[in-house]
C-alpha cells in the first residue's frame, strides 16, 4: 500500500511543479511461481540470514516433495525447484528480498530526484513501476531491469505492462498524461 500512496503523492507533486516524468508499470507473469529456489537461497545467504533461519526456510520451501491426486490416483512424488508458497505469510517478504537483489543494478541509474534521493522504481506485490526523468533514461532502466529480471526467471506480462508520460504539454497548460505500450 505504501507504493500506491507514494506514487499518488509523487504524481500530485509532478503536476504541481510541471515536471516531466516517464513511468512504466510492469506486472510479472506468474512471478511467485517463477522464483528459482537455487538463486533465492543464494540471495538469502548473501544477505547473511542466520543459519537457523535458513534451515527453517529450507525445510519449509525446498524439502517439500508433493504428489498430485487425479481422480483418486496419485502421481509420483517430485521435488519443487521454483515458486513460493501461495498464502504463506513469509512469501511476500521473501519475494521482495529476491526482487531487491534483482533491482540493485538500477538504483544508481538516472531516475527522478525526490528530496535529494534518486528514485528509479516503486514496487507493490509482484508489480514494479520504473520511473525516470526522460524517455531515454526510462528505456535504459527498462533494458537493465528486464535483463536482470529475466536472468532470475521473471518475465514481464506484456498485456499488463503500460508506459505513461506525465509532462507539461505547453507552458500555458496544466500537465497531461498519456499511456502506451513499451517499445520492444
Amino acid at each position: 500500500m505504501n507504493a500506491i500512496v507514494t506514487l499518488s503523492m509523487l504524481m500530485e507533486r509532478v503536476v504541481e511543479v510541471q515536471y516531466d516524468v516517464y513511468l512504466c508499470f510492469i506486472d510479472y507473469s506468474k512471478a511467485f511461481d517463477k522464483v528459482k529456489h537455487s538463486e533465492w537461497f543464494g540471495i538469502l545467504d548473501q544477505l547473511n540470514i542466520d543459519g537457523k533461519d535458513l534451515r527453517i526456510l529450507w525445510n519449509l520451501y525446498w524439502k517439500q516433495v508433493p504428489a498430485i491426486s487425479i481422480d483418486g490416483d496419485y502421481t509420483d512424488f517430485t521435488e519443487t525447484e521454483r515458486g513460493v508458497r501461495q498464502g504463506c505469510a513469509l512469501s511476500l517478504a521473501l519475494f521482495n528480498l529476491y526482487r531487491e537483489v534483482i533491482l540493485r543494478n538500477i538504483t544508481d541509474m538516472e531516475g527522478i530526484k525526490v528530496g535529494g534521493r534518486n528514485i528509479t522504481n516503486l514496487r507493490y506485490v509482484d508489480a514494479t513501476v520504473h520511473i525516470a526523468n526522460s524517455q531515454e533514461n526510462l528505456q535504459a532502466l527498462l533494458s537493465v531491469g528486464t535483463y536482470e529480471n529475466q536472468s532470475m526467471g521473471l518475465q514481464p506480462n506484456a498485456k499488463k505492462t503500460e508506459c505513461m508520460e506525465v509532462c507539461k504539454s505547453n507552458p500555458n497548460a496544466s500537465s497531461s498524461a498519456k499511456t502506451q505500450k513499451p517499445n520492444k
